[in-house]
């Protein structure tokens, strides 16, 4: 409401605790939130917040205007340049961090680096790769970095995590140095910090742009405060100066691809399941094989739910746009209007997302927005009529209510026609329920020119991934049982 209605309950005033308290809702889930409160000053604060926005860590910024300053004529000059106000050059690491970290990893026998979505903020792709290439360094991704190194690389081990790769797992518990690479350590890439022995056996170097973040959950041997980029560009000359070249690396890299060949030989029959219904590796792995064919650069998003326990394997990222969920808050249906976001943000590549269909029913009706800009976005409603983790997790705790889409009269599994759904607001709609028909369905969704919605049918009995059992600390739960299978 207008500014002179404050503290007066005006629409949507969130008054209780003080006059327009609204923007404190949203500073726990912001960069930062601020209000306008002079019309003369808000260009200056439009360009703080964009600022904000894009320098140092990322992240969102809420800019509150009030209705009586949005219609505030307001003379302006000169509209300032925004590059003066937004151009800061990130910072470079300190060079006696520098040299401890490549002190370390000159000395390490297993050396691994893990990096999460760290390197595509700095945009530091290129000097990953070149320095794993250079000093022969196993590279380990987060689900959030996937797509940060190449997938098919000698030196990419996988994804570690609860849901990554065994191979990747091993490699994690057996390195000596790790150097982490815009990473926050949380429980779903640490699985409940049970992965990682630091500082036991495992010696820790974190880069990380965000000072708070570092020895936030492990101790380090060296902190390293920096932009991915600028710690990469850094590292590299230092590793030469001390002559190194990371020769027993191969061995160590070798010893690693043992474990993938055993882990590859073991999931090999989660991949051939013919259908129908679908499971997720088969669809993950014929439907990256689409995007590989159609367009390497597609944007992938993928939602809240069983599929975040498949897609860090079983989805093999053909380029850079690969995009996980929020890997902190877990929100249901988010990828299904953020894949129109992902769209524009990479014109002229199609856009695809992995999406249950209780997530999809939350979100849904972004089909119309999409139709209206006529957009090539291809959602995959992974259906299999439930709400699987939620029902995993009761079962967990010997409990199973509210999980199952059933129509109550007769306990018939049930779901809204999705395809109908779908091209009642101008969509296509697709159905795929066969691993032989993935690829085709999915190369000829890609290539559409507007919106298409697939409705996959999927087993609702497909069991969550797991590469190990992991048990949190003996004080999460009195019992000391395992995980939770999430």
């Amino acid at each position: 409401g207008p500014s002179q209605w404050f503290d007066r309950g005006g629409i949507q005033e969130a008054y209780r605790s003080g006059p327009e308290e609204w923007i404190a809702l949203a500073k726990p889930v912001t960069k930062r939130a601020v209000l306008v409160n002079r019309p003369d000053t808000a260009l200056e604060m439009f360009l703080r917040a964009y600022k904000d926005a894009i320098t140092g860590r990322p992240g969102p910024v809420l800019v509150q205007v009030p209705f009586d300053i949005q219609a505030t004529p307001t003379e302006i000059r000169e509209i300032p340049d925004p590059r003066a106000w937004t151009h800061v050059h990130p910072p470079a690491p300190a060079p006696e961090a520098v040299a401890e970290a490549a002190a370390l990893l000159a000395g390490a026998r297993c050396p691994l680096v893990v990096v999460s979505s760290g390197i595509a903020s700095a945009r530091a792709w290129d000097e990953l790769r070149a320095l794993a290439e250079e000093f022969a360094l196993p590279v380990c991704t987060t689900f959030a970095g996937k797509g940060a190194f190449p997938e098919d690389h000698p030196c990419y081990v996988g994804v570690a995590g609860r849901f990554g790769d065994e191979h990747s797992v091993e490699a994690a518990r057996a390195c000596d140095v790790l150097l982490s690479i815009g990473n926050r350590f949380t429980d779903l890439t640490t699985a409940g910090w049970t992965i990682y022995d630091i500082p036991k056996t495992t010696r820790l170097i974190q880069v990380d742009i965000d000072p708070g973040e570092i020895a936030r959950v492990y101790p380090v041997a060296v902190g390293m405060m920096a932009d991915a980029r600028q710690a990469l560009l850094a590292l590299a000359p230092a590793l030469r100066a001390r002559g190194y070249r990371g020769e027993g690396n191969r061995a160590w890299l070798e010893r690693i691809a043992g474990w993938r060949r055993a882990w590859e030989a073991k999931v090999a029959p989660m991949r051939e399941k013919p259908g129908p219904p679908l499971d997720y590796a088969p669809l993950l792995d014929e439907a990256a094989r689409a995007v590989r064919d159609v367009d390497p650069e597609t944007s992938v998003l993928f939602d809240t739910g069983q599929i975040l326990c498949y897609g860090p394997s079983f989805f093999r990222a053909a380029s850079r746009h690969v995009h996980t969920n929020n890997g902190h808050f877990i929100r249901m249906g988010w990828s299904v209007p953020a894949l129109i976001g992902a769209r524009l943000a990479n014109p002229g590549h199609p856009a695809l997302a992995f999406t249950g269909d209780g997530s999809f029913m939350m979100t849904g009706t972004a089909i119309a927005t999409a139709v209206e800009q006529g957009l090539p976005v291809v959602w995959l409603v992974l259906n299999n009529r439930s709400m699987v983790f939620e029902r995993r997790m009761d079962r967990f705790y010997d409990r199973h209510v509210f999980c199952d889409y059933r129509i109550e009269r007769t306990g018939e599994p049930w779901n809204p026609d999705l395809v109908a759904m779908a091209e009642s607001m101008g969509a296509r709609g697709m159905r795929l329920s066969k691993r032989s028909e993935v690829h085709a369905v999915v190369s000829e969704a890609l290539r559409h020119p507007g919106p298409v919605v697939v409705d996959v049918d999927m087993d609702p009995a497909s069991p969550v991934y797991n590469p190990v059992t992991f048990r949190y600390a003996s004080d999460f739960h009195e019992r000391g049982l395992a995980a939770p299978p999430f």
